[in-house]
Formats: structure tokens, C-alpha cells, sequence
């Protein structure tokens, strides 16, 4: 059933989201324009020895902003949080001065979200509030404040601000416009990551880096950071500020290792690629992995991880440009090799032709007389970090008209997702990864192509990962290890044969030529030569791949070498294809219903195949790919704790998962049946606000958002009557809200007639929870595939 014409037009306008839009819930509408962020802060950790958070305490952040508008919304995070952060208020309001807690009279607004003035954000997720409109001034300050009444276990925050923020000693004192009551100060950011306005600007530009990005040694409270200064620029260029600028810099931040905060590659989708607006991406990376410990004295993998971030940049469509490292003789790590490896890196950044463009920050800042050193008169006196003048050196040597777009008559080829499986756990037993094994993963493409591009997850894994050799291959068919004779290709990564995941972190291979067929067979092969840590893995693939222990086997075409079957997948969790005919890609975003739970092994009758089936024999070239990002056993609210498969929570992989798809135009999420089998009290209001809440950041990267009704539940072994009523009123809440652009009736498919709490027996797998073949089939029948655009 789709939503009113009016609704739709606004989502393809891109102006904001139907729920805001229409005001419901008493929201605010925000007027219309483009959204971009004019202001972030990259979660670094979690505040120190405060296990319990801030009970009955305000948070007053103080934040600069780039770009104005005349509409605000804010992103607030627990990404590092151990438990739910519950926040019972939270304001918006321009700050008096960039170094005092109080508000301008009359600027002070409550923020909800879906509505409500308090909102609970699940371990591991972010939420992003509700729009309203507010005038944001350009190269202002905003006080964000927030009130959080319990315990809520460790703050996720952005460590080293150079910004005074404030906190109350006891109670709510979000909507005081008086700073009176803030009589503590913090030089830190908690809760909150993001600003973002509706204006003029036409996008953002992402600037990731380290403590030089972070501006440490700058001067507190005056804005002085590089990527300021670089705001300021774009400020004083003529007519309307065209691009906002946000700083996802983290002071000790590496390329290739987790120190006390998560390395560049394992952030990358949430502080980078889901960037409201971003346009354009200036990466400023690796000297802490030369000089901080462990010590990288082979340039190689600081290359091979800053030509990994420009290719995933550049996959996502954004222009990146390559900073060259700055000069660090004199300071306490320096030594004469590892100013080599800077050199080598610089070389790369330079000339390797990974970049869109390239900002030569150490020639901005090196002394000529010793060019291993940053000229006096722009260092801050520990010969690393540069002062204020420096700072400023460096924003002047980025070359503005680079920052928009690709470059004229650079080839936009159309990348979209053909296969895709999302990250539960790690594989019990294996605290030395794999060593010497060939891993064959098989798996089931939508729509075909010329050429294909492997996506391959270390998401989960707590050590970096060492890929030896990956290739790609036709399969004879969907239940074998062997490959169609002449389609085995080598994959390489910035043109090596070998690639070095980091905890965390997912690379994206370069693409080779191959024709895949669409709703075909593909083997995926990884050997992996040396000990690893935990393996990551999707545990129920309802699909037969194949493994040996006996060496490296990637390059195989007779599949005889892999004799041991199993049921998962490891490492590979996307395949993207060049299409001459499809425009995009649809996100199936659930659980064990979306995984497939109970289908058929090998043959691809899960409800996303289906609905693949289904767009493949409309009249024409099929038009649209499927991906399967279904995860056995996942909650909206709740992690899996150790090797469990339900795996992170719905808002902990919603970037990874859904946001970040190649091609991505569509999502359909059914989500939530486990949340109310497992919980013994669950509000169903919960529930509502939680999709609500996964709509408003789909709407956000310009998806559109088809949400399915929970299926029929009785008979299963949780199932209680209270338990019942709160799927049916969170249904009832599926079908009547505003907040979704479809809905697709999967309920009203598969009940049973002569009794509606249950699955019609004929649909029924025989757990009375998990259809069967035909029950899948029929939910995919019940989608109007004119909803999926």
C-alpha cells in the first residue's frame, strides 16, 4: 500500500522526511532546501572511569559550525556504549559566546524524535533527531544539551575538543537558556556527533584524519583547527557558502591498528560515507602509524590502507583528495627510517594516482633548511603537532574548485549490488583465525554484468586479518566448489595480490572484467596464510560453501581440493556489479525471516530471492538488484553477547548494513519479532520509535523506506497473549503511520484465516514462526514492486 503522491514527491525532491513534513506527533516542519552537515565530532572512546555514565546530569556541548541554514537537526551517539543510553531531553539553542554556557534569549528548542521528547539509543547505534526549523547562523556557535535521568554505562565521546563544554552538577537543566547551572567544564564532546542544516551550501566536505585534524595544540575555544580554517575559506569565497566542513579527526588515530579508538578503516562508513551531503573527502593519515607504537616500518601497508580509503570514497561517488604527511623530525619518535617511510608515503600521496586530487601539507609546512622539520614559526613546540599559524598554512594549500565533484570527464560507471550477506559473530573456535586454509564461499547474484567488485569483512575480528590471495569465479552450480572453465579471476586491492584487513574494518577489491550472470552462481575464495584472530562470519547462509585446509586453493577451477562443507560464510559479505541496465539497488534489512531461516539449501527460495525473481521477468532489462542483509536472530535493541548469531543490534549495523549498500535506492526492513519473543515487558512504543527512528536515517542518505508488518508468532515456544498484543499494535502502527514511504502487509499474507495469530498452515515451515518455500514466495508476491523505485 503506498503512501499519498504528496509524500513521495517530497522524498524525490530530497527535501526531508514524510514524517516531518507532515508535523505529526506535533514535530515541528522544517522548511524545505538541501541538508548537509555543518558540524561533527568522531567518537574516539568512552569518558574514563565512569562506568554508570551521568545519572540526573546535563551535558551542555558547546560546537562551531561551518555552514548556516534555516533548519537543524542533530545526531546524537552511543557507537562505543556497552548498554542503552536513555536521554530525557535534549535542546538545541545559539550559543552567547564560543566560551560560556548560556543561550541567546529566544533560541533555546526542545528536539524529539519520531515525536517524543526522550529517546534510548541501543549499544553500539546513533539516532538522529527530528528537523525543526531554526535559524543556524554560519561560523556560529550551538549549545547542544542533554539530559540523562540513570545510569546508562560508559559515554561515548569525542576525547580532545579545544573546546570548553559544561556540565550541571544535578538535574535537568537542558532548556535553561541561563548557563548558570553548568558549573563544571569539560573539554570533550559526549553524546553528541553531528549537526546538520538546511541551507544553501550544496554538500559537505569530510575531513579524516588524526590529532593534526583534530587541531590539537590549537588554541581552545577559537576555532583554529585546519579544517576551521578551511570552512572560513569556503565562507569568504564569493556568493553562497557552497560546502560545509566536518572533522572526523581523532588525535592518535591510525590507519592500520585500534588503539583507544577504532582505526580509520573500521569507522569509515559511519564518520565518512554516511556524512549528510558529502561531496568530497580530504584524507590526512598514517603518521601515527609510522611513530606510534607498534611502529610501521614498511610503507607499503600505510599505502595499501590510504589507497583502500580512497577506493571505498570513491566507490560511494565522492572526491577524495590525498594529504601528504607533515614533517615530525625533532619529536620524540622520530628516526631517520621511519623518515623514510614518510617520504614513501608522501611519493604515494603524491604521484600514486589514487587521488582525486592531492593537498601538500608537508610542503605547506616543512623549514627549507631542513625540510624534515615544520618551520618554526608554524610549530607548536612539540615538532609534530602545528599551531594556529600553521594550521592556516595548511587550509590555504587545499584547492577549493577540487572539493565539489568528480572531475570534468571523469567516467561515472553504474555500481550496484548484486549480493550481499551481513556480519553476525565470529566463528567459535577459531582464536588463530584460519591459518593455510582456501575458503570457497558460494553465493547468489540478482543482476549480472561486465565487470565485479568483491567487498570482503573483518568487521567483527578483533586482529588484523591477512588476505593472501582472493579470486572470483562462474560456479558449475549452486551445490559444488568448481568453476566454470576460463572465469577464475585474481583480485587484487590498489593492484596487489594480497590485502591486510584491519580489526573492524572491510576492504573493497579493485574491479576485474567478468561476465556474471544474473540469478547466477558465484565462488568467492579466500586463503588466508597466517594466524588471524576470530574469523568473521554470517552463520546461516542456507547455502553450501567450501573449504580446505590444505594451502592455497583461491585460484582453483576444479573445486577437489575442498572437501569440507560448511553452512556460513566467511570474509566475503558483498559483490557489486557494472551494469549497463540496472539503476540501483534494494536493501532487504531483517532477521531470520529476511535470512531465510528454514528455505530450502541451495536453492535460493529466501523471500529477497524471490522478489529478485520477480523484478528479473518484468518486460525489459531488469532494472533493480536485490541484496539479502537478513541476519538469523537479530533485534532492533539488543546485541548478541559472544559468539551468539543474532550479532550487532539493528541501529549498530545500520551504516554498515543498509546505509552504505552500493547503489542503494530502496530498503525494505522487517524487523522486530525477536525483540518481542525475547523481552519479558517490551512497550510496544519502544518498538514504534525504533522504526521510526532506522526510517528518519534511511531518508537521510535519500533512501526510500518500505516496511513490512511482524509475521504471525503463535505457536512458537515464547509466544505469550501480551506478547501478541504488542506485535499487533506495532503493526497496527506499521500500517497508519506516515513516517514510511510503503508497507508491505507480510502479516496480512501469511496468518492463518481461522486464526490470525498464526501462520496459515500451508506457509508454515513447522516451527510456526519461519515460513517455508511457498510462505516466502508468497511475501515476496505480496511487494508492489511499483513501490521500489
Amino acid at each position: 500500500m503506498t503512501k499519498t503522491a504528496g509524500t513521495v514527491l517530497a522524498l524525490v525532491l530530497g527535501l526531508t522526511s514524510p514524517a516531518s513534513a507532515t508535523g505529526q506527533d506535533g514535530r515541528s516542519p522544517a522548511p524545505p532546501g538541501d541538508w548537509v552537515g555543518t558540524w561533527a565530532a568522531s567518537a574516539s572512546g568512552v569518558v574514563p572511569n565512569l562506568p554508570t555514565g551521568y545519572p540526573d546530569r546535563t551535558i551542555r556541548n558547546v560546537v562551531h559550525t561551518s555552514v548556516g541554514g534555516s533548519g537543524v537537526r542533530v545526531s546524537l551517539t552511543n557507537v562505543l556504549g556497552t548498554v542503552a543510553a536513555r536521554m530525557d531531553a535534549v535542546t538545541v539553542a545559539v550559543a552567547d559566546a564560543p566560551d560560556r554556557p548560556d543561550a541567546v534569549a529566544g533560541t533555546m528548542r526542545a528536539l524529539t524524535f519520531g515525536g517524543a521528547p526522550s529517546v534510548t539509543i541501543p549499544a553500539g547505534g546513533e539516532v538522529l533527531s527530528d528537523p525543526i526549523t531554526f535559524a543556524v547562523p554560519e561560523d556560529g556557535d550551538l549549545l547542544v544539551s542533554v539530559y540523562t535521568p540513570v545510569p546508562s554505562g560508559p559515554v561515548t565521546y569525542h576525547q580532545v575538543a579545544n573546546q570548553t563544554s559544561y556540565l550541571s552538577p544535578n538535574g535537568d537543566h537542558a532548556a535553561d537558556e541561563s548557563g548558570a547551572a553548568f558549573t563544571e567544564t569539560i573539554t570533550f564532546w559526549p553524546y553528541v556527533s553531528g549537526v546538520d542544516v538546511l541551507g544553501r551550501a550544496t554538500g559537505a566536505v569530510v575531513t579524516l584524519g588524526d590529532s593534526i585534524t583534530d587541531g590539537n595544540n590549537s588554541n581552545r575555544n577559537a576555532n583554529h583547527r585546519w579544517p576551521d580554517y578551511l570552512a572560513d575559506r569556503l565562507i569568504a569565497a564569493p556568493g553562497p557558502t557552497r560546502l560545509g566542513v566536518l572533522n572526523a579527526g581523532i588525535s592518535s588515530n591510525r590507519l592500520l591498528n585500534s588503539t583507544w579508538n577504532p582505526n580509520a578503516l573500521a569507522r569509515l562508513d559511519r564518520d565518512v560515507l554516511t556524512a549528510t551531503g558529502a561531496r568530497s573527502v580530504v584524507v590526512l593519515l598514517g603518521i601515527n602509524d609510522i611513530g606510534g607504537q607498534p611502529q610501521h616500518r614498511e610503507p607499503s601497508e600505510i599505502i595499501a590502507a590510504l589507497g583502500q580509503i580512497a577506493a571505498q570514497v570513491q566507490a560511494k561517488g565522492l572526491r577524495v583528495t590525498g594529504g601528504t604527511l607533515t614533517p615530525f623530525g625533532g619529536s620524540s619518535n622520530y628516526t631517520e627510517e621511519l623518515e623514510g617511510v614518510r617520504q614513501a608515503v608522501n611519493d604515494f600521496v603524491r604521484n600514486g594516482g589514487a587521488f582525486d586530487a592531492v593537498a601538500d601539507f608537508d610542503a605547506a609546512l616543512r623549514d627549507p633548511a631542513v625540510p624534515n622539520r615544520l618551520r618554526a614559526e608554524y610549530d607548536s613546540g612539540d615538532h609534530l603537532h602545528p599551531k594556529d599559524a600553521g594550521y592556516q598554512a595548511m587550509a590555504a594549500v587545499v584547492d577549493l574548485d577540487k572539493l565539489d565533484s568528480r572531475p570534468p570527464g571523469h567516467r561515472v560507471d553504474t555500481w550496484v549490488g548484486t549480493w550481499q550477506t551481513a556480519m553476525a559473530r565470529t566463528t567459535p573456535g577459531t582464536d588463530q583465525g584460519m591459518p593455510n586454509h582456501s575458503i570457497r564461499n558460494v553465493l547468489h547474484t540478482s543482476v549480472g554484468g561486465d565487470a565485479a567488485r568483491v567487498r570482503l569483512s573483518n568487521a567483527l575480528g578483533t586482529a588484523p586479518v591477512l588476505v593472501g590471495r582472493a579470486t572470483l569465479a562462474v560456479a558449475t552450480r549452486p551445490d559444488a566448489p568448481d568453476a566454470v572453465p576460463g572465469t577464475m579471476r585474481g583480485l587484487t586491492f590498489g593492484g596487489t595480490t594480497s590485502v591486510t584487513i584491519p580489526a573492524g574494518g572491510e576492504v573493497l577489491s579493485d574491479p576485474v572484467s567478468l561476465a556474471v550472470p544474473a540469478d547466477g552462481d558465484l565462488l568467492v575464495t579466500v586463503y588466508t596464510p597466517a594466524p588471524s584472530g576470530p574469523v568473521t562470519e554470517h552463520p546461516r547462509a542456507y547455502q553450501t560453501s567450501f573449504i580446505t585446509a590444505d594451502g592455497d586453493h583461491a585460484a582453483d577451477e576444479q573445486g577437489t581440493a575442498f572437501t569440507q562443507p560448511t553452512t556460513s560464510w566467511y570474509y566475503a559479505t558483498a559483490v557489486d556489479v557494472r551494469s549497463r541496465s540496472a539503476r540501483g539497488t534494494v536493501v532487504t534489512f531483517g532477521d531470520s525471516i529476511t535470512d531465510g531461516d528454514k528455505s530450502t539449501v541451495n536453492a535460493n527460495r529466501r523471500w529477497p530471492d524471490v522478489l529478485a525473481d520477480r523484478l528479473a521477468a518484468k518486460p525489459g532489462p531488469t532494472a533493480l538488484g536485490v541484496v539479502n542483509s537478513g541476519m538469523s536472530a537479530n533485534r532492533i535493541l539488543d546485541s548478541s553477547t559472544g559468539t551468539g548469531i543474532g550479532g550487532p543490534n539493528a541501529f549498530a549495523r545500520l551504516s554498515r548494513d543498509m546505509l552504505t549498500t552500493s547503489g542503494a535506492r530502496t530498503v525494505i526492513v522487517l524487523e522486530g519479532v525477536n525483540d518481542i519473543l525475547n523481552l519479558a515487558h517490551l512497550d510496544p512504543e519502544t518498538l514504534k520509535l525504533a522504526l521510526r527512528q532506522i526510517a528518519a536515517q534511511a531518508h537521510a542518505q535519500g533512501l526510500r523506506v518500505v516496511v513490512g508488518t511482524i509475521t504471525p508468532i503463535k505457536g512458537w515456544r515464547s509466544y505469550t497473549e501480551e506478547r501478541e498484543g504488542v506485535r499487533q499494535a506495532v503493526n497496527e502502527f506499521i500500517r497508519t503511520s506516515d513516517d514510511f514511504d510503503a508497507v508491505v502487509d507480510f502479516d496480512a499474507v501469511l496468518r492463518d484465516p481461522a486464526d490470525p495469530q498464526r501462520i496459515n498452515p500451508s506457509y508454515d515451515s513447522g516451527d510456526h514462526l519461519h515460513p517455508s518455500d511457498a510462505g516466502y514466495r508468497a511475501m515476496a508476491e505480496a511487494i508492489d514492486l511499483g513501490t521500489l523505485r
